[in-house]
């Protein structure tokens, strides 16, 4: 009779047990299969991680059709994420573009999934005509500044292409009158030399009013684009702005010399004195003091400058040669 009692008692608690393992939800199986993607993830087990992620996917698609539990499409756009980011840290970058893929049909409006896509075609797989294509399609379909931008910059960065990136920094500021897009026009301008263009679009971006770093460095830009277009004038304004906003001992040479070479005796001496307040003894502006001294007639000031360079493996010989004129005479 107990032999029979405990024959029926095991095969209850089969049947429960059975039962138990029967009942286990497909969601819930999901639920589980994203943990353990969770979990094979923080074990640096990418690949593994990343399979976990997609079937807990699957298996919550089956639950919403074979159940007909809701479709939570913030519980499937989690994973989609951290089956992405599996493949990508472990380098499987082919498998994170198809995972991107699926993640834009969820949220065809997001620009930072197609900027990834766009990354991984040109920096990882070597693919930059699919990352032009990839912006360019997300432009026509939702007229972006940040997908005409970046398709300039990929022009430029990884197809050399330099009238295109043009094209589209021009698409973009057009959109969006933004400082840093002029920047870009305007010195692919001065790439392409067109010097006349890269200086209206200089002159434009100073009136969006940049902050002075910035404008440091259009002054400066502006200056070398006088400078070939033999404007000296222009030139010497556009440095002098520049070192007004921020005193640069390499621009107050370049001006001692301007003044010099146009004849402004007064103004390259005043730069001298800055130099050499910032340098003291800089052979560079010793140089030039002596040399005014010397076109002026002032041969015995101009002696004692001379003087102090002939050991100097720049000028030296230069002022070697001006020692003799001098004593000869």
């Amino acid at each position: 009779m107990l032999k029979k009692y405990g024959i029926v008692i095991m095969l209850i608690l089969s049947v429960l047990l059975s039962n138990l393992f029967a009942d286990k939800s497909l969601e819930r199986i999901a639920n589980e299969l994203g943990v353990e993607g969770e979990t094979k993830f923080g074990e640096g087990n990418y690949l593994k991680a990343a399979s976990k992620f997609e079937e807990a996917i699957a298996k919550f698609n089956e639950a919403v059709e074979k159940a007909g539990i809701p479709q939570d499409e913030e519980k499937i756009s989690t994973w989609l994420f951290n089956a992405y980011q599996s493949y990508l840290n472990a380098k499987d970058f082919e498998n994170a573009i198809r995972i991107q893929n699926k993640r834009t049909k969820l949220a065809p409006s997001d620009y930072k999934i197609v900027k990834e896509k766009a990354i991984i075609y040109a920096k990882y797989l070597g693919n930059p005509d699919k990352a032009i294509e990839t912006l360019t399609a997300f432009d026509n379909k939702y007229n972006s500044f940040s997908a005409k931008k970046l398709t300039a910059k990929y022009y430029k960065e990884y197809k050399e292409d330099l009238r295109n990136a043009l094209i589209w920094y021009k698409k973009a500021f057009e959109q969006k009158q933004d400082s840093r897009v002029l920047q870009n026009i305007a010195t692919l301008h001065k790439d392409l030399g067109n010097n006349k263009e890269a200086i209206k679009a200089y002159e434009d971006y100073i009136q969006t009013k940049p902050n002075e770093s910035k404008l440091v460095i259009v002054y400066k830009n502006l200056a070398n684009l006088y400078d070939e277009l033999k404007n000296t004038s222009k030139s010497i304004d556009y440095y002098e702005k520049a070192n007004s906003l921020k005193q640069d001992d390499n621009i107050t040479l370049l001006l001692i010399i301007k003044y010099y070479d146009v004849g402004n005796y007064d103004k390259s001496l005043q730069k001298i004195e800055l130099l050499l307040l910032s340098k003291p003894g800089n052979p560079d502006a010793i140089y030039y003091r002596e040399l005014i001294k010397f076109d002026r007639g002032e041969k015995a000031a101009a002696k004692a400058d001379f003087e102090k360079l002939t050991s100097n493996s720049k000028y030296g010989k230069t002022a070697k040669g001006y020692l003799e004129s001098i004593a000869s005479e």
